[in-house]
């Protein structure tokens, strides 16, 4: 059916409000193939009386603002196509500058899902993972969206993907691992929860160490895995009953790192048929942990 028929009835677009932050590259790039070819494919929505019974938070495409099931009755909501539809509506506000034979004048069309039976979250799963990729970081605040319960790790890792932290940093800030990936954050979405989700034992730790290298490092060392994993190596080789006092020599080692020390490591660069960048900035990290922890036994031994 066509949005304008819809528009006539008086229905609004309502979207997921856990659904991926818009990319405007791939908004222009919409506006760009619609303006020219139209909409070649309808998109997907549901009565968001449905959605909000499932307990999902919707919002109002334009305004943002969410939608009590009061007024739901108004609403539809697109299950994908959020960025065709985005564009759909910078083309028409662009009209506003345009001469008439400049303007688009092009339809949005939407079908309402072919299976009504199956559950919102799944169906918001299959489609935007299995027809239409995401990348990683759109996994998270997915199951986030899905997951009634409380999950202080997945809360963590949003957190961080919404920062710009790919996926598995982000989980090895949480837990010294890359175990939470994508496939585990689609089985969440689909309400299967995993026990490594429901896991908090490192977060603490991670939360404490972000914090101490955050004071000296950019957030653009922070997202990188060289940092993390030189974090996770250090503690990986402490015994067992020193790794402890290992994360807590980390912080004090980051949070007193010098300008200077921090600006080498932050301008560390990869030579051609020399050593890569990753591999400075460990010697760096290697030479800079050295001579704390000598400094440190010095102050002890007197």
């Amino acid at each position: 059916m066509a949005l304008s028929t819809l528009l006539d009835k008086g229905f609004k677009i309502a979207r997921l409000s856990g659904n991926r932050n818009f990319d405007e590259k791939v908004v222009k790039a919409k506006m760009k193939s619609m303006k020219a070819n139209g909409m070649l494919v309808p998109a997907i929505i549901v009565d968001a009386k449905k959605v909000i019974e499932a307990g999902l938070e919707i919002v109002d495409f334009e305004t943002g603002e969410i939608i009590s099931g009061a007024d739901a009755a108004r609403y539809v909501v697109l299950v994908d196509a959020n960025h065709r539809y985005k564009g759909h509506l910078n083309l028409l506000e662009a009209n506003k500058d345009l001469k008439d034979e400049e303007k688009y004048k092009g339809e949005f069309y939407l079908i309402y899902a072919l299976n009504e039976e199956i559950a919102v979250s799944r169906m918001f799963s299959e489609i935007n993972i299995c027809t239409n990729p995401w990348k990683g970081g759109d996994f998270p605040k997915g199951a986030k969206m899905a997951c009634k319960e409380e999950l202080p790790l997945l809360d963590f890792i949003v957190e961080l993907t919404e920062e710009g932290y790919p996926l598995p940093t982000a989980s090895k800030w949480g837990t010294f691992k890359a175990g939470i990936t994508k496939e585990i954050m689609a089985d969440a979405m689909a309400g299967k929860i995993s026990d490594k989700l429901r896991k908090t034992n490192g977060l603490e730790r991670g939360r404490r160490l972000l914090k101490a290298v955050a004071e000296h490092l950019s957030k653009e060392i922070l997202k990188s895995r060289t940092l993390i994993d030189w974090i996770i190596y250090q503690y990986d080789e402490a015994d067992d009953d020193q790794k402890g006092a290992t994360i807590d020599n980390l912080v004090k080692f980051f949070s007193s790192l010098s300008k200077e020390k921090a600006e080498q490591i932050e301008k560390a660069k990869g030579q051609r048929g020399g050593d890569t960048k990753e591999t400075i900035i460990n010697r760096l990290l290697n030479n800079f942990y050295e001579q704390f922890t000598q400094s440190q036994s010095a102050s002890t031994d007197e």
